[in-house]
C-alpha cells in the first residue's frame, strides 16, 4: 500500500502540473491541452501493454522499481527542461519516458498490492489499494503545490520556477518510491 499512496503522491499528480504548463505558460486553450496530453498518454498506454510481458519475464519487484526508475528520470528530464519560453517539442522526451514509467507502474501497483493475499481477502486489498491511491494523490497534490508557490506566482517565468521545484520534489519521492518498490518478494 506504500507503494500506491507514494506513487499517487507523486507520478499521480504530475498532470496537474503539465495542465498548468500548457494553460498558464504556453497559453494552450482547453482543445490545444487535450490534444498536448495525446504523446504522453500513448506513452501511458505502450507502458501499460508492456508491464505484464515484464513481470513475468522479471518478477513484480524488478517490473515495478525499473517502472518507478524510468517515471522518476522522465519526470526528472522534465523538470530540466521545462521553461517559460520553451516548445511543446522540448518535453517530448521527458513525457515519453515518463509515460512509459507512469503507465507500467500503475498497472504494476494494483497487482502488487494484491499479491499474496488470500482469495477471501482480495476485495479488502482492493479496497486498501483505492483509498492509498485517492489519500496518497491528495496528500501529494497539495504538499507539491505548496511547495510549488503556485498561488503566489504570477509571472510565466514565476511559474515554471515553482513548478520546476514541485518536479524536482516528485522525482526525489520517486526514488523513494522506488526504495519501498525493492521491498517487494523477488517473485510473488
Amino acid at each position: 500500500m506504500a507503494v500506491t499512496f507514494l506513487y499517487m503522491a507523486t507520478v499521480g499528480t504530475l498532470a496537474y502540473f503539465l495542465t498548468v504548463h500548457f494553460q498558464n505558460v504556453l497559453g494552450y486553450d482547453a482543445l490545444q491541452t487535450g490534444l498536448a496530453y495525446l504523446v504522453p498518454m500513448l506513452a501511458i498506454t505502450l507502458g501499460s501493454l508492456l508491464a505484464g510481458r515484464v513481470t513475468t519475464r522479471l518478477g513484480v519487484r524488478t517490473a515495478m522499481t525499473g517502472s518507478l526508475v524510468l517515471a522518476g528520470s522522465g519526470t526528472a528530464l522534465l523538470a530540466l527542461t521545462i521553461s517559460a519560453d520553451g516548445s511543446y517539442a522540448a518535453l517530448v522526451p521527458g513525457f515519453l519516458i515518463l509515460g512509459l514509467g507512469q503507465g507500467a507502474g500503475y498497472t504494476l501497483m494494483f497487482g502488487a498490492a494484491s499479491a499474496g493475499v488470500a482469495g477471501h481477502e482480495q476485495g479488502i486489498a482492493s479496497g486498501m489499494a483505492s483509498t492509498a491511491q485517492q489519500v496518497g494523490g491528495a496528500v501529494g497534490l497539495a504538499v507539491l503545490v505548496a511547495l510549488a508557490g503556485l498561488g503566489e506566482r504570477t509571472s510565466a517565468v514565476a511559474t515554471v520556477d515553482g513548478m520546476r521545484v514541485a518536479l524536482l520534489a516528485a522525482t526525489a519521492g520517486i526514488a523513494l518510491t522506488a526504495t519501498v518498490a525493492l521491498t517487494f518478494p523477488r517473485r510473488p
